[in-house]
């Protein structure tokens, strides 16, 4: 499959090696414990051609502060409260790079990232991928790194997975490096949260995704970033259906308009995420989803998955239909907020052990 905007500028690099300009845009709030750690995990790389640019999104703790001790070896702004996506779009609105990386600021760059990264930042690429560790607040591992990716150069698996799931496996956003493009006229965003919703799906459409089998980041999970999973409710579900179909009807704009060569993408409403989510939806309403309900959430499901991740789907949409309310809802919030399910190996251990 042909992809689109490929830039000549490549052969032009090739030929001078000119390391591409790269920003780095750490977004702040309320995270004077972290942003010390993640802003010095930056100036220790090994890279040159660097920007770094902090933007304190109206912090009421200490983070300005901390981020000011850093004097000129970074651009420091500081702006009302707005919240993530307008935090990020006037970083990006400072930042010249080539290519541009958002870290969350509760997050940590690897020892020697760059350097590992460097080689793949050509204007052909558009994004490079890379695996993340799970840390506690105090910096200690709690699991494998994710997701797992299998080194690759390819957009054409991506873009066939966009079109059959209506997205890809990816990082969260501090595993991500995007040429800065895919990032430029995206327009309004009024569905979204962050900035990188519907660049990742349009990523593949307009270079090549690099996926690098590397934990060259660390992923900091802790109380202040689970309480978005902390209560369930239809209205969340409903939440995150209108974001993922949002992403989506954007995604065929963008396509339409950058991409001629490609085909147009056929947006669904049967998507098994979608049938998944309003499946929980009735479940944490007390209601038991019904027989037609559950049959469709399992053939989309036939539909966009094979093998063991199509069996345990299959059978987490037959357990919402048949277990106690009480107990659906516990497996419906593990499945949202995967965290959950050590919580509860933990307090079966303990009472099996007294």
């Amino acid at each position: 499959m042909l992809l689109c905007n490929i830039s000549r500028v490549e052969k032009v690099c090739k030929m001078l090696k000119v390391q591409p300009l790269l920003s780095i845009i750490i977004t702040c709030y309320n995270y004077e414990m972290y942003i010390g750690e993640c802003i010095r995990s930056v100036l220790s790389q090994n890279y040159d051609n660097l920007e770094i640019i902090v933007v304190d999104d109206g912090s009421t703790d200490q983070s300005w502060q901390k981020i000011q001790e850093f004097g000129d070896k970074i651009v420091a702004v500081r702006t009302e409260n707005r919240g993530q996506l307008k935090t990020s779009l006037t970083g990006l609105s400072l930042s010249h790079g080539d290519f541009v990386y958002f870290l969350d600021a509760d997050d940590v760059l690897g020892e020697g990232a760059l350097a590992h990264i460097e080689p793949y930042l050509r204007p052909g690429v558009s994004k490079i991928q890379f695996m993340l560790l799970p840390i506690d607040q105090t910096g200690k591992s709690i699991g494998n790194a994710f997701p797992a990716l299998q080194p690759s150069d390819d957009s054409g698996p991506l873009i066939r997975s966009i079109r059959a799931r209506g997205y890809y496996d990816t990082p969260p956003t501090s595993g991500n490096i995007y040429r800065r493009d895919v990032y430029e006229g995206l327009g309004e965003m009024t569905y979204e949260r962050g900035i990188d919703g519907v660049s990742y799906l349009l990523a593949p459409f307009v270079g090549r995704v690099v996926s690098i089998d590397k934990t060259l980041g660390k992923y900091r999970i802790h109380n202040a970033n689970q309480s978005s999973f902390s209560v369930l409710t239809s209205k969340r579900m409903k939440g995150y259906v209108d974001r993922f179909m949002g992403r989506l009807h954007h995604l065929d704009e963008l396509v339409q308009a950058r991409c001629a060569t490609i085909d147009k993408l056929e947006v669904r409403n049967d998507y098994a995420y979608v049938m998944e989510l309003k499946t929980m939806s009735l479940v944490v309403d007390g209601k038991r989803p019904s027989i037609g309900q559950i049959s469709a959430y399992i053939r989309a499901v036939r539909r966009e998955h094979t093998g063991k991740k199509r069996l345990a789907l299959c059978l987490f949409a037959v357990a919402l239909f048949v277990l106690p309310n009480a107990i659906a809802k516990q497996l419906a919030a593990i499945r949202i907020d995967p965290s959950r399910s050590r919580q509860m190996r933990s307090r079966l251990k303990q009472a099996f052990s007294v």
